[in-house]
């Protein structure tokens, strides 16, 4: 639709992604309930912000969850019974201080931007020349991942419902807590949600489909090492920290995050807790290929086995953790999922939109894998998880377009897709 531009409000979509941006909304891991947002900020914010704003657009069946989920419909104005999901997260991540956030407005020409103590290369740049770029004081990440997500679904359905003569089926908002730490859908209700599909907007590039991601399992190692007073240790100690190093040694330093790319799987130690009597390692092993997925797990398996071997007394305990599945397999169950979002992204003027595969997860991986297929959009924002995080308001708006433009393509094609669903 060509004539979407002097609909959208770039105004109103910046000031509610930059108030949203300085709430503080860090999940964190070791304080994740089984049921509910692993913190308090997470929760206030749904309440005092997410909550009021969909109420005050008009929306129905506005709703935190006991999971902390908050969800509203937006009534279809097409005959078809077909509805469409849009899920962003509230959460950011913990690889980056979270707070207090202060959004700094650039209108940027060209050349490095400089910040406290950080500076966003000119090369990550180059493509938002006479943009306004939005990016924290250089103290804290920003929060595009996911706030951007949120306001773009928001800006868009505030566009339609200015705009009745858009066409556009039924739309159920999902806006989820605890996304950065795996959990975002752990809980998720898919039946009451109702959707018949879903998308996920919580990207990078807005001119892409993310519909391809990594297999993941996040194992847990636990070395119980055997400790002994330092003065009679001779050959009776076993340190659990040099335990957890013999198995580091072991994984392959060609199949790293740092050392992988395109479609290479990897081994990640994430973290490293503990002392002589004790040591927990976190990992993050991926790929793309699922059987590949489960020959990483046994190779972790048998080196562990070998460690154990080699420091005899020592207790070590594996949990795999098994995560989420490449969604790619499930999604072509329903081509026209990506199809038509595809369409979606030429009527915005990406003539050749792109599926390149992500080195990553989203919720919508895992809502997939449960039926609930959830293939992920763009929301302009470049290095996540970072100081040097930043977003194009240009790339917001045609983000808000693609949005928009997907729901309207859903309802010209209702009455021959609600025959296949």
């Amino acid at each position: 639709m060509t004539h979407l531009n002097g609909l959208i409000n770039v105004e109103r979509l910046k000031n509610l992604f930059i108030k949203m941006a300085e709430v503080d909304t860090g999940s964190c891991e070791e304080t994740k309930p089984k049921i509910g947002a692993s913190t308090k900020k997470q929760v206030e914010f749904a309440k005092k912000i997410l909550v009021k704003e969909l109420k005050k657009m008009g929306l129905k069946d506005v709703k935190l969850d006991k999971t902390h989920t908050v969800t509203a419909t937006l009534k279809g104005n097409i005959k078809e019974n077909l509805t469409i999901g849009l899920i962003a997260h509230m959460d950011t991540s913990e690889q980056a201080p979270t707070g207090p956030v202060k959004p700094q407005v650039h209108d940027y020409k060209e050349g490095d931007i400089e910040l406290k103590g950080v500076k966003i290369d000119a090369v990550d740049l180059e493509p938002y020349k006479n943009n306004t770029i939005i990016t924290s004081d250089g103290t804290t990440l920003l929060g595009a991942d996911d706030k951007a997500g949120i306001a773009e679904i928001l800006e868009a359905v505030k566009v339609l419902i200015e705009n009745p003569e858009i066409k556009h089926p039924t739309i159920r908002i999902a806006i989820t807590p605890d996304e950065e730490i795996g959990e975002g859908v752990t809980n998720f209700d898919i039946k009451k949600f109702g959707a018949n599909v879903a998308y996920t907007v919580d990207g990078s590039e807005v001119e892409n489909i993310e519909s391809e991601t990594f297999n993941a399992f996040n194992p847990e190692i636990i070395i119980e090492g055997v400790p002994v007073h330092c003065g009679y240790a001779y050959g009776k100690m076993i340190n659990a920290i040099e335990v957890a190093s013999a198995i580091m040694n072991k994984i392959p330093k060609n199949e790293l995050p740092e050392t992988t790319q395109n479609k290479e799987g990897y081994y990640h130690v994430d973290s490293i807790n503990g002392d002589v009597n004790k040591v927990v390692m976190k990992m993050l092993v991926r790929d793309f290929d699922f059987d590949n997925e489960l020959k990483r797990i046994e190779f972790l398996r048998n080196i562990i086995k070998e460690v154990e071997n080699e420091y005899k007394g020592s207790k070590i305990t594996f949990k795999e953790n098994e995560k989420y599945h490449n969604m790619k397999e499930k999604l072509n169950e329903l081509p026209e999922v990506i199809e038509y979002a595809k369409l979606a992204l030429k009527r915005s003027g990406f003539d050749n939109p792109k599926e390149p595969p992500v080195r990553g997860g989203t919720d919508g991986a895992m809502l997939t894998l449960r039926g609930l297929l959830t293939p992920n959009l763009g929301t302009g924002g470049v290095n996540f998880h970072s100081k040097k995080e930043f977003i194009s308001l240009q790339a917001m708006q045609k983000s808000v377009e693609n949005i928009i433009n997907l729901v309207s393509v859903w309802a010209e094609k209702a009455e021959e897709i609600t025959k296949k669903l």
